[in-house]
């Protein structure tokens, strides 16, 4: 039994056909499509962020890694027979005031779980100038030898007029 439709309801039941192919291949194929496609750009967005990260992460690396390599030359180039005193000593004669050293206290660091060990002198000059003090500091600290004053403490010399009384701290790795 075929059933006899006029060419209005024809055009009607087609264009409910279509609707509903429609409704149905935007179901299975474009909405999962467009969802795959959005969190395929939302991975990638955050794939670019992280990949910005490592990027940074890897200058900062190799940043270290030079200071670390520059570092190990450095300490290789003083030589095995460096002592932080005998240097501090050294440095003090040249700036001129050897004879102003009141005291010289070595001692050394140990850092659980890492291999290097810290050199520490505490030492203290009376009656020195600003400029002695300053040539004594430039030499240590322009050395290449790795030292570096850790504390510094000034003050007006008692005994001298015009004079300070210096107290550093001064350290490097061995």
């Amino acid at each position: 039994m075929a059933v006899q439709l006029n060419k209005r309801e024809k055009l009607a039941v087609w264009a409910a056909g279509i609707a509903i192919g429609l409704l149905v291949m935007g179901k299975l194929v474009i909405f999962p499509y467009l969802e795959t496609h959005e969190k395929w750009a939302r991975q990638i967005e955050a794939k670019k962020v992280t990949l910005i990260e490592m990027q940074a992460l890897e200058a900062e690396y190799k940043n270290f890694k030079q200071l670390s390599d520059h570092s190990r030359i450095r300490l290789e180039k003083r030589g095995k027979d460096f002592t932080l005193y005998s240097f501090i000593n050294d440095v003090s004669n040249k700036a001129k005031i050897k004879d102003n050293i009141t005291y010289m206290k070595p001692s050394t660091i140990e850092h659980k779980g890492s291999a290097l060990k810290v050199d520490v002198v505490e030492m203290k000059f009376s009656g020195v100038t600003l400029k002695q003090l300053a040539d004594y500091l430039h030499m240590v600290e322009k050395s290449g030898n790795q030292v570096f004053i850790k504390r510094a403490a000034i003050s007006k010399s008692t005994k001298k007029k015009g004079y300070l009384d210096v107290t550093l701290l001064v350290e490097t790795v061995i």
